[in-house]
């Protein structure tokens, strides 16, 4: 760092990585557990807090956050103010960097690459592969040819994922850090315009770079600004209406800034797809026109399909400029396109044709149906989950606790339901007392065992409003063995909505080999709903699955899976997966009332139809 400057802050997701990757270490040197979990339950706990931690360490209140004690705090205190922590360097220089990188493995935890490195040798990726292939992992007491074929398999996805994107539960709050930040740093109006573009525009799962456009007559002091924020680590490059910077943590960022008569055809180019804008181009020259970076030029003579010939007289001079992105399609003949369908997926004959769905919005979730608190692994009461999602504008919040039968969790078995239902019926009275529209429904999140029994009884389930049905563990069985595991589940008569149908996270653990289709098809059969689960390490049914859903005619529902109050929040991801699918308001089930969620929950339905 250049003497003198500032060290940028550290992020929570940057302390929380610091001690997770700290009691991973601890874990490969064979620490004992208590000590191992003295840093990871650190990491977890700075990782959700809504909080910046700088503010909580300011504050003199890191002892006060849960799970973190004195040594864990003054080693966070150290971090932040240093930017580094001499115990982790001490652990890493005992561990051979290639054993940590086997940590980067989907699937692959501290524990097997300890024994990987302690009893095979195996100190990187390429050797745990080698190894692999030529069955020496089988040496290894528990492992067998199925298992290094899962490893074979994590190392694929691994590979094949690109370094450089990131996740867009990391990158579309910074994006959006980073919009607010201009906007603050330049002053009232000299950001006219501004907008997140690329494919976090059009919320694809991850992202290569950040990217803003914005209109400014002051470019100048616009960039100046941008180039200064406190989220950027150096300037990559910068020209007059342009700047490219790395972030303390995160993607490159790029800010592009333009006259507001070029807005729409800006704003259009930026967002993409390439597929969705060599559509657009193709459209424009049977027009006898050019799509260029801010507008339209006519072309001399280009011929129009099947109409001759336009020339610039006729096209009405050599260029054209756009305001909005709407009046540019208009222009073309064509019903503007919303970003999250730009990816050539035929949005552009349904916009010639004018058919393109109307979308499901944010604003039309009434309620959520999924969601955790303090009775199982939560971190708020039932009270205050009720009253945040009030607060929200919900209508309605189902408290799905974890069932039994998930061993990494405390579950709620049939005697805790009982007292948890008091609970819910005494915050609904309280409701009802003071004249306000808004209830709890009580179900849970049964765990669907090995065996695909469910975590409670039926006689237990069938007194509950609502029951979701989940696998957390077993996700790598084969595919024959797991896909009639949640079809027994499936076909129970008490199992509302199938919740995070393939298991994945992001960037860290591979979908089972779940037979998709046949599963969608059973829910399909059955009744049961299918969950676009919102929180943006798992965004499980995808886009691709929840069109398909769709398809084979799934009820679906949208579900933030809250375990804290600003998970909340998290059900803008899944809003627009949905868009993403091309799903409307009419085909999202907690887009309704409560009563008519109700009658067409699986076990009220009677016949009745979704649609």
């Amino acid at each position: 760092m250049v003497e003198g400057t500032k060290r940028p802050r550290m992020s929570n997701k940057q302390v929380s990585g610091v001690f997770k990757a700290t009691g991973d270490l601890l874990q490969i040197l064979g620490e004992s557990r208590f000590v191992v979990l003295a840093y990871t339950n650190a990491a977890r706990t700075i990782d959700g807090l809504e909080q910046d931690i700088n503010e909580v360490a300011s504050a003199g209140a890191l002892r006060d956050l849960p799970r973190v004690g004195e040594a864990i705090a003054e080693k966070i205190q150290t971090l932040l103010d240093t930017g580094s922590l001499p115990y982790y360097d001490e652990l890493a220089r005992q561990v051979p960097e290639g054993v940590v990188a086997m940590l980067q493995v989907p699937d692959v935890g501290p524990k097997t690459v300890q024994r990987l490195w302690r009893e095979l040798d195996i100190t990187s990726v390429e050797a745990l592969k080698t190894s692999a292939e030529e069955g020496r992992l089988r040496g290894l007491k528990g492992f067998g040819a199925k298992t290094e074929e899962r490893i074979l398999k994590s190392i694929e996805l691994l590979s094949s994922r690109s370094d450089d994107r990131t996740p867009i539960g990391s990158s579309r709050p910074l994006a959006e850090s980073l919009l607010t930040g201009l906007k603050a740093a330049c002053g009232e109006g000299v950001v006219e315009r501004i907008s997140v573009v690329g494919s976090l525009r059009r919320w694809r799962e991850t992202t290569g770079e950040i990217r803003l456009l914005a209109v400014s007559s002051l470019a100048e002091q616009t960039l100046k600004a941008f180039m200064s924020l406190p989220q950027v680590a150096e300037v990559v490059q910068s020209n007059a209406d342009a700047a490219t910077v790395s972030l303390v943590d995160g993607p490159p960022a790029t800010l592009k800034v333009v006259e507001q008569s070029q807005w729409g055809t800006a704003l259009c180019r930026a967002t993409g797809s390439p597929d969705h804008l060599a559509a657009l181009d193709e459209k424009a020259k049977d027009m006898g026109w050019q799509l260029g970076e801010s507008g339209l030029y006519a072309l001399a003579a280009n011929p129009v399909s099947g109409n001759g010939s336009v020339s610039r007289s006729e096209a009405g001079g050599d260029q054209r400029f756009f305001d909005s992105e709407e009046s540019l399609y208009e222009f073309m003949g064509l019903q503007w396109v919303p970003p999250e369908l730009r990816e050539g997926g035929g949005e552009m004959e349904a916009a010639s044709d004018r058919s393109l769905p109307k979308l499901v919005s944010h604003g039309e979730i009434q309620g959520e149906v999924h969601g955790h608190t303090t009775w199982s692994d939560g971190k708020s009461s039932v009270a205050e989950m009720a009253e945040a999602a009030r607060s929200r504008g919900y209508r309605y919040w189902a408290v799905t606790d974890h069932s039994v039968g998930l061993g990494v969790t405390r579950g709620v078995d049939a005697e805790a339901l009982l007292e948890q239902r008091r609970e819910v019926d005494a915050v609904n009275d309280s409701y009802a007392a003071r004249g306000i529209d808004f209830r709890l429904i009580q179900g849970t999140e049964v765990e669907v065992l090995g065996d695909g029994e469910l975590g409670l009884p039926d006689a237990v389930l069938a007194v509950l409003d609502v029951v979701v049905a989940s696998i957390h563990s077993g996700l790598r069985q084969d595919r024959q063995r797991i896909t009639e595991r949640c079809l027994k589940a499936i076909h129970n008569p008490f199992v509302d909505i199938l919740g995070h149908p393939t298991g994945r996270l992001l960037g860290r653990r591979s979908p089972s080999e779940i037979d998709l289709e046949k599963i969608l098809s059973a829910c399909a059969d059955t009744g049961t709903a299918v969950e676009i689960n919102a929180n943006p390490e798992r965004l499980d049914l995808s886009a691709e699955h929840a069109r398909l859903a769709s398809g084979l005619g799934c009820s679906v529902v949208i579900n933030s899976d809250a375990h804290s109050i600003g998970q909340l929040d998290l059900l803008r991801y899944g809003v627009h997966t949905a868009r993403r699918a091309w799903l409307r308001t009419e085909d999202i089930l907690n887009a309704r009332p409560l009563d008519e969620l109700l009658a067409l929950l699986k076990r009220n339905r009677s016949g009745r139809s979704l649609k």
